[in-house]
């Protein structure tokens, strides 16, 4: 998905790009799609050309030509179905960066907080990407040059870009009409879920929370998704297990167990089902 020594971004190869504090990433346009990733940076995707799907945690949209979306720290994501000419440009920055700044630690946060709810995919016209980009182009300057003052223009360029973002989020939700009762409903499942899901595996569990019947909540999100209510809490539990697959040196049974699976044997049975594979054989594949 990268290249060695990039024309934009850092050279993702260089043993050195984790102990960065800001990174820039570009996928060439060779498609960017895989397992589920959790990353400890706030993550900014600029998509150049072509599309694909994006999921964060619950959520699931479209990405097109000249869209951004956020991701906070600690969020499962992952591409779908990205096109042959996908390209997308990748800003990953910690917090910790603004911690000179004489940015009052409220107003800091609002900055940064992303709501949850609403589906974090921000479409921009031709000449407003551009201006993104722009920036984009003169970070990544900064970032390799690395002159006199670079903390101070790094920083500067940061919480202008992502005032800029915030700007955009604000009218794009101020323009989303107000939510159907049946609307809110999947929305609090769904929050429920991303709280809940190693626990509460039935949709009873959820229903009960919520004060509201097993068959109210089930025919609500047939109705807006087309999917059973079963499906959302059987899909967050297998990205968190295909994250822990991938990425933790934990063994299949403690994987099991750190789900609430008291039962290895059943836990495999139930991640084939829905993968097609063995939790040992997915895990195999990235070793």
């Amino acid at each position: 998905m990268h290249a060695p020594l990039p024309e934009f971004g850092i050279d993702i190869y260089n043993s050195d790009v984790e102990k960065e504090d800001v990174i820039i990433l570009s996928n060439n346009g060779n498609g960017n799609k895989g397992i589920p990733i959790r990353c400890d940076h706030y993550i900014v995707v600029f998509c150049k050309n072509g599309e694909g799907y994006k999921r964060i945690n619950h959520h699931r949209f479209h990405i097109v030509k000249n869209s951004v979306h956020i991701i906070e720290p600690g969020n499962i994501h992952s591409f779908s179905n990205t096109s042959s000419d996908f390209e997308i440009i990748i800003l990953l920055f910690k917090k910790s960066i603004f911690s000179k700044l004489a940015i009052p630690e409220p107003v800091l946060d609002k900055l940064l907080h992303i709501d949850s709810e609403c589906t974090p995919n921000i479409k921009l016209k031709s000449h407003e990407f551009a201006r993104w980009n722009n920036k984009l182009i003169e970070l990544n300057e900064e970032l390799k040059q690395r002159k006199s003052f670079y903390n101070e223009a790094v920083n500067g360029l940061l919480i202008n870009l992502f005032s800029s973002i915030k700007r955009k989020l604000e009218h794009q939700t101020a323009t989303i009409p107000k939510k159907s009762r049946q609307q809110e409903i999947f929305d609090r499942y769904k929050q429920l879920i991303e709280q809940h899901f190693r626990t509460k595996k039935k949709v009873k569990d959820y229903a009960d929370l919520m004060a509201i019947t097993p068959k109210h909540l089930s025919e609500t999100i047939k109705d807006l998704s087309n999917n059973s209510a079963l499906h959302y809490i059987h899909e967050r539990i297998l990205n968190e297990t295909e994250y822990l697959l991938a990425y933790s040196d934990a063994s299949i049974s403690e994987i099991a167990y750190s789900l609430n699976y008291n039962n290895p044997s059943h836990f495999g049975r139930f991640f084939k089902s829905y993968r097609g594979t063995t939790p040992l054989k997915y895990k195999n594949n990235f070793r």
